[in-house]
């Protein structure tokens, strides 16, 4: 069986989060599609603003080609931005060519609360036809560790 983890990150929390989800899928051959964020924090904050203002140019390519249809599981892993997924989100799912049917999983890194984030991309997931199977958010104010994902995997992983 074939997954799609998608994931965007800045400061490489959602990363940790999504490797370690993926690692744990041993039943599963994980692609990923990463949105991260590199350079020097003052150039994460330029590409930040320029994914919120709509500019996409730089994960164009990417964008383009993404297609559901030869996966079993799609995983879509975002911060959270005050009580939102970032505008990147919305983009990814608008562009993603076979969603409508697909099983996905949901999950939100956050350091203080992160569930309105979580409703917000799983009703717009569904209304895109997608069947939301599981969620969770991982919150933790400074060190996120990694020993929640994996369990979370294992989960996903047994529960095919």
């Amino acid at each position: 069986m074939k997954a799609l983890s998608i994931y965007y990150t800045m400061r490489g929390r959602t990363k940790k989060t999504a490797l370690a989800i993926g690692d744990a899928l041993t039943n599963y051959e994980v692609t990923y599609f990463p949105v991260e964020l590199t350079g020097k924090f003052i150039e994460k904050i330029k590409q930040f603003d320029k994914f919120e203002k709509g500019d996409f140019s730089a994960i164009e390519p990417g964008l383009s080609t993404l297609d559901a249809a030869g996966y079993d599981l799609l995983l879509f892993g975002m911060p959270t931005y005050g009580s939102k997924p970032p505008s990147t989100f919305d983009e990814i799912i608008k562009r993603m060519a076979h969603l409508s049917g697909k099983k996905a999983i949901i999950f939100v890194t956050a350091r203080f609360s992160g569930g309105k984030a979580l409703e917000y991309m799983k009703e717009s997931i569904e209304a895109m036809g997608a069947q939301i199977i599981n969620k969770i958010k991982f919150r933790r104010l400074f060190y996120l560790g990694v020993r929640k994902a994996k369990k979370f995997g294992q989960e996903i992983n047994e529960n095919k």
